[in-house]
């Protein structure tokens, strides 16, 4: 998995490099947004402009990752959500829950 965190003013960016579709994966971002939160994050947005797909188990992180946030009280937003990406948001009703910017 390739995986970068970028930090601007107040939002810390995480930025998914690759496709991911393995349970190894998801880990990692699980990880890298308890660490984000740990640290002082308060918001959290993850990029999602380099994936072509996504796959049950990134739907299943992303739930994670909003999940872990609101928990915490931490604002999570996705970003550079394509067409495929966003359909698939759409027919799960996720987008209803997810914030797309």
């Amino acid at each position: 998995m390739e995986l970068k965190v970028e930090h601007l003013e107040n939002k810390s960016i995480l930025i998914i490099e690759k496709n991911f579709c393995v349970g190894s994966d998801a880990s990692e971002i699980q990880n890298t947004i308890l660490d984000l939160i740990e640290n002082g994050s308060r918001n959290i947005f993850a990029d999602l402009s380099k994936l072509d797909f996504i796959t049950s188990w990134g739907i299943g992180t992303l739930v994670y990752a909003h999940t872990t946030c609101k928990n915490k009280d931490v604002n999570f937003s996705l970003t550079g959500v394509n067409e495929k990406i966003l359909s698939i948001l759409k027919k799960t009703k996720l987008d209803t829950i997810f914030t797309i910017v």
